[in-house]
């Protein structure tokens, strides 16, 4: 940069004066070709150490060169409503940094020293100029917001609304994970009058019914000899103590334009009914308060699968046939994420009996295991037995079906398989 080279100009003569004496110095012994290879380190060091040491404005405001006035406001109201101190003490530094980044780039003339000459040319020039290196942060941030300090005070951030929404999802991207792109539509600073309403800065006026406060003393007799005074809002400039002549042509004089954007919402494995997820200051804009935030909870619809939920464990129902339920099954289940889950019995299965399977179950926020899984049989019964079937189970069983004879008291109350 212009900056770095100004400021480096002596050390760029030193250099070549190393350079010309290491020609001179053919037949120089190792004691000097040492101390000459020093010094080159040396000069090297300091160079890198002075171009690190200079600040780019454009990157701390997170434009390029090319950046427009309007672009250069835009990032400056962004970043300083995010750097404040009252919301942010701990980044104090960086909104400093800001500031005097701002102050630089948004005058033309300065700005224009500081493409040519650097951060040095711009102190010169300051300097010459008897003016002070930077003004008050604050007083920037008051200035560029409004007077009362713009959107924060002694009270904290000034926020406008939140946006809240909710979003349905599946079971099983809460067991799996997913990324949910969401289409929201909200109010921005017009980019055509940087929120001011107007179609030029010229356009704007004090207003003359309330003086530019805002609000008007009436006077009102209430009876004879008694004359009451209130302050109400001024109705020629609807409390804004400005008036403008010629009104924006993109937002018509709201100060905002609508867009639409997509918020990519990202639902992590193990996400929990309820369970909010914040987008920091993407809410409505508008010119003088920070914009709230938007969330979104999560609201989850039943698994087509059958799969039931309970903090971090999954329950299930699995129906087995009668045959599987007295001699044995070895079944695989399909899980939420397509992987399968071995049911294996090799003895008699009670209708109702719940099987165990651990880490089979949510994933755990808190670690890297998982909740367990708990599958209910249910035992289908057949709609008739006859035939071989029937036979073969009167053999088994040692008995014949009973058709239409009384029941026979029993001291059993139920028959044991």
């Amino acid at each position: 940069m212009a900056r770095q080279h100004l400021g480096l100009r002596q050390k760029g003569e030193m250099g070549k004066q190393s350079l010309l004496a290491v020609r001179r110095s053919r037949h120089a012994t190792p004691r000097a070709w040492q101390s000459l290879a020093i010094a080159a380190i040396l000069f090297i060091a300091v160079f890198a150490l002075s171009a690190e040491a200079a600040k780019d404005y454009y990157k701390i405001m997170g434009v390029d060169r090319q950046a427009d006035d309007r672009t250069i406001k835009r990032a400056y109201r962004k970043l300083a409503q995010k750097l404040h101190p009252d919301k942010h003490p701990e980044k104090g530094d960086q909104f400093v940094e800001l500031s005097e980044a701002y102050q630089i780039l948004s005058e033309p003339e300065t700005r224009k020293i500081y493409d040519r000459y650097g951060e040095d040319g711009v102190k010169r020039h300051q300097q010459q100029a008897g003016s002070a290196a930077g003004n008050d942060p604050m007083n920037v941030f008051r200035n560029f917001f409004g007077g009362g300090g713009g959107p924060f005070g002694q009270q904290g951030p000034r926020r406008g609304p939140n946006r809240n929404y909710n979003l349905e999802v599946g079971l099983e991207d809460m067991y799996r994970g997913r990324r949910v792109s969401v289409q929201h539509q909200r109010n921005v600073i017009c980019a055509a009058c940087d929120g001011s309403g107007a179609r030029e800065k010229s356009d704007i006026h004090s207003c003359e019914a309330c003086g530019g406060q805002g609000i008007r003393v009436v006077q009102q007799q209430i009876m004879p000899g008694f004359v009451t005074r209130s302050q109400v809002q001024c109705d020629r400039c609807g409390g804004q103590g400005q008036v403008i002549q010629h009104l924006c042509s993109r937002c018509n004089g709201q100060k905002v334009t609508a867009e639409t954007v997509d918020l990519d919402v990202e639902i992590l494995p193990g996400a929990r009914e309820g369970e909010e997820i914040l987008f920091e200051g993407d809410a409505d804009e508008g010119p003088d308060f920070e914009p709230g935030d938007v969330s979104f909870k999560l609201r989850s619809v039943r698994h087509k699968g059958d799969f039931r939920r309970r903090d971090n464990h999954l329950y299930t129902t699995y129906p087995i046939s009668l045959a599987d339920a007295l001699l044995g099954f070895d079944y695989q289940l399909r899980h939420m994420d397509d992987h399968n889950v071995t049911l294996r019995r090799t003895t008699v299965t009670q209708p109702g009996w719940t099987q165990t399977i651990k880490g089979e179950g949510m994933p755990k926020r808190d670690d890297d295991g998982h909740g367990d899984l708990f599958v209910e049989y249910q035992v289908v019964m057949p709609d008739k037995i006859e035939g071989d079937i029937q036979t073969a189970f009167e053999k088994i069983f040692a008995r014949k079906a009973t058709r239409g004879e009384p029941a026979k008291e029993s001291s059993h109350s139920h028959e044991e398989l």
